[in-house]
């Protein structure tokens, strides 16, 4: 393992030193997630990666997390199982739930989650215009659940043509079939995108059949998303937008790994809807929003093949969150910033679960109400930056926050950087953040109200550098969390079960990404992730980084041998992982590898073909044990933009 670690670090290293760099990303690149208002990336000790339009182009045939896992730092679970698979986003190795998912600056959380976690299923990549990775503490800024990191999904918005139809068909491996539809444009002060997309699949079997003979059912797919961006310029400092996000899809499911069930299904729905003001200030601006975010899933199994007895199991979870923010930017002086702003974050959930089994005349249910399972939080925050400063920027922030049940923590964030010169730059981060307690575990039947947040410190040093001609570049990062006040489910010695602070967590790792040019033709962009760390269970060192892999690789080729054609081959590793605390198998999942192979083909300025080929070498792996992975697959498909 150590061997192949060290072999892919110099094939990477290596490769920079003979290449060229055609990709977009400068220092001078301007992102939004790192400060809630835009900023060259030379300007910030940040790490954020950015997957842009074109990225998402070249991966048409892909869902949104399957595109997040060949990025730096990222390892989603799931994304190769059956659509509508849980995906479990391990960012930096930290466990699920201590990523913030954003859609547009918004957090989406959802609280009838047991770790508050927002389903990526709902999000179609047609409807997106780019995504900023921000790596690193930043509860500061953004709030709870920001531990590791910050994922924001940034959504088409108005063209500049009055009208700009848009449309996509693919069809592909099992059966999978997808549509999109959309129109945007510019009408004097209002713009306008509108977008419809559909996903049809008849799947394959989530569950693993070991005999192949046993005749499992495929586990299909079908989705239906509609996202609206709305905005008028009523004056010439003042506008007004509003965004609308409906995502509802089923699935089927089985009864556990390597056990099939006919009749057991899902459906799962996902409702955003959000107004926004802003006030455009002479060097700043200020802005409003109120979000309003419902989710709805819904569990049914009425007579379970895998005991064929009449038992049954039947489950309600609704969650609600009500986010409120004012927050501005003002420039104090030509080298000196300030954000603040000011946060309410109010949610419910009403929870219904029952169930019989025959075999042991046992039946249950139980229920959270959502005039009971709620909880208010508050928040005010500032951030204070130093730009260019003979090459010097910093910032430093704090955050205050109150919560209805626990009472009050803080936050702190420093992030101080030197550009050396115009191509490189060295940053350190300090910085530390919280996550609130979820409903679940306030209010369950194992709740626990004197819960206190999960907090934690957070360090990151790192120097990313260009070449003069801006056509070649490399970050390297390393980093290390240390969370304290874990929340861990526990069970005593008489069988009570409930939350509990107790755990500590130490994790560290390093990164290294690289984007080098192939000539004037084409680029190579690879990417590894190494993750290490343990927990503290009473006092007692644990590995316990589940399902999570020490080591990543990601590579990916992109070649353009003629204006029209783009052909773009990629490899990506996943290191050995350990198995989940109650998956079945070996403690020692084994690595493995993939490779993939995309070709598309402009027919016209307007009209693309593309062909998606997967898992190429058909190989043959776990992300869960006893869970399918896609095989081979292949996606064709067509996409026009007038």
């Amino acid at each position: 393992m150590k061997k192949k670690f060290f072999i892919a670090a110099a094939v990477i290293i290596s490769s920079h030193l003979y290449a060229q760099d055609s990709a977009k990303t400068t220092l001078d690149e301007v992102v939004v997630t790192a400060t809630k208002s835009p900023i060259k990336q030379s300007q910030t000790g940040k790490v954020v990666s950015v997957i842009d339009q074109e990225t998402l182009r070249r991966n048409a045939g892909k869902t949104l997390t399957e595109i997040l896992n060949y990025q730096v730092g990222v390892y989603v679970n799931g994304a190769n199982n059956t659509l509508g698979t849980n995906q479990d986003v391990y960012l930096r190795g930290a466990a699920s739930g201590n990523t913030l998912i954003l859609m547009d600056g918004i957090p989406v959380g959802d609280p009838s989650q047991i770790n508050n976690s927002f389903d990526l299923n709902n999000i179609n990549p047609a409807q997106i215009e780019r995504i900023e990775i921000l790596k690193g503490a930043q509860s500061t800024l953004w709030g709870s659940d920001a531990v590791a990191g910050v994922i924001n999904i940034i959504t088409k918005k108005g063209g500049d043509k009055k009208i700009s139809p848009t449309a996509g068909i693919s069809y592909g491996s099992y059966n999978t079939a997808r549509a999109n539809a959309g129109v945007n444009g510019k009408l004097d002060k209002f713009t306008y995108n509108l977008n419809y997309s559909y996903t049809h699949s008849k799947g394959f079997s989530a569950a693993t059949d070991t005999t192949g003979i046993a005749g499992f059912d495929k586990d299909g797919f079908n989705q239906n998303n509609f996202q609206a961006n709305l905005g008028y310029q009523l004056t010439q400092k003042f506008s007004v937008s509003g965004m609308s996000n409906y995502g509802k899809y089923t699935n089927g499911l089985d009864a556990g790994a390597f056990k099939d069930d006919k009749d057991y299904t899902s459906a799962n729905t996902s409702f955003i809807n959000s107004i926004g003001l802003l006030y455009k200030l002479n060097g700043g601006a200020i802005h409003f929003t109120n979000t309003l975010i419902n989710a709805k899933r819904t569990l049914n199994n009425d007579t379970s093949s895998a005991a064929g007895n009449g038992d049954y199991y039947r489950a309600n979870f609704k969650g609600q969150s009500y986010v409120s923010e004012l927050f501005g930017n003002v420039a104090l002086g030509k080298k000196l910033s300030l954000v603040g702003g000011f946060q309410r974050l109010a949610q419910n959930t009403n929870q219904i679960d029952s169930g019989y089994s025959r075999d042991y005349a046992f039946g249950y249910k139980s229920a959270l109400g959502k005039d009971s399972a709620k909880t208010t939080n508050y928040s005010v925050y500032a951030s204070l930056m130093l730009l260019n400063l003979n090459g010097f920027n910093a910032e430093a922030g704090v955050r205050y926050n109150h919560h209805s049940i626990y009472g009050s923590n803080a936050t702190y964030s420093f992030n101080p950087s030197y550009n050396i010169d115009e191509n490189t730059k060295v940053f350190i981060n300090i910085s530390s953040a919280y996550k609130i307690p979820s409903l679940y575990q306030l209010y369950s039947e194992y709740g626990n109200k004197n819960l206190k947040p999960e907090e934690s410190n957070n360090y990151e040093i790192g120097i990313q550098s260009f070449s003069n001609d801006k056509r070649n570049s490399m970050r390297i990062v390393a980093f290390k969390r240390d969370i304290r006040h874990l929340i861990v489910f526990y069970t005593d010695a008489d069988f009570n079960s409930k939350y509990i602070n107790r755990d500590k967590q130490n994790d560290y790792g390093f990164e290294v990404e690289n984007s080098t040019a192939i000539g004037k033709i084409g680029s190579w962009v690879s990417n590894l992730t190494y993750v290490d760390g343990q927990g503290t269970d009473g006092n007692v060192k644990v590995k316990n980084l589940y399902r999570r892999p020490n080591f990543t690789f990601n590579s990916t080729l992109t070649l353009q041998p003629i204006k029209a054609l783009t052909v773009a081959p990629s490899f990506r590793f996943v290191g050995s992982r350990l198995k989940g605390t109650y998956d079945a198998g070996p403690d020692l999942m084994p690595q493995y590898y993939t490779l993939d192979f995309y070709a598309g083909y402009s027919c016209t300025k307007q009209v693309r073909l593309f062909v998606d080929y997967r898992n190429i070498t058909n190989q043959k792996y776990f992300d869960v044990v006893g869970y399918n992975s896609r095989k081979a697959n292949c996606t064709v498909g067509i996409s026009a933009n007038f």
